[in-house]
């Protein structure tokens, strides 16, 4: 499903690309840099959700969050959920994992999360 703003799609697409890479580098035992990869996928699908529902290009994380806490808040429970979501990304993937370089065992779980939350993003922002 393609989205009706350009950028919007452009960034769902770096989403897609960022996770597979993020897939390809924890196959290969780099899972500190695929772990920031996953990170940068849900980064990338929430920025194409916010721009194509609310038209505005949120280009920092705390502006992001914002986008998708006003969401939250007039759209109800969906973009709730994913509001939860994109916190414990960024807690286990960006901070902990890539920043912080520790490893836990679900690690690999919350990768595969990654590629749902992808597709829920597409699914609300067409």
């Amino acid at each position: 499903m393609a989205l009706k703003n350009l950028e919007a799609e452009m960034r769902m697409q770096d989403a897609r690309d960022m996770y597979a890479e993020g897939v390809r580098l924890m196959d290969a035992g780099d899972w500190r840099d695929g772990a920031e990869k996953g990170w940068l996928a849900v980064r990338n699908a929430t920025v194409a959700l916010v721009l194509e529902v609310t038209g505005v290009d949120n280009s920092t994380n705390r502006n992001i969050n914002a986008g998708l806490r006003k969401l939250a808040q007039t759209r109800g429970s969906e973009y709730a959920v994913l509001r939860d979501r994109w916190a414990k990304f960024i807690h286990y993937l960006h901070s902990e994992a890539f920043y912080d370089g520790v490893y836990t065992d679900d690690l690999p779980e919350l990768m595969r999360d990654v590629a749902d939350y992808i597709r829920r993003a597409e699914e609300l922002a067409g």
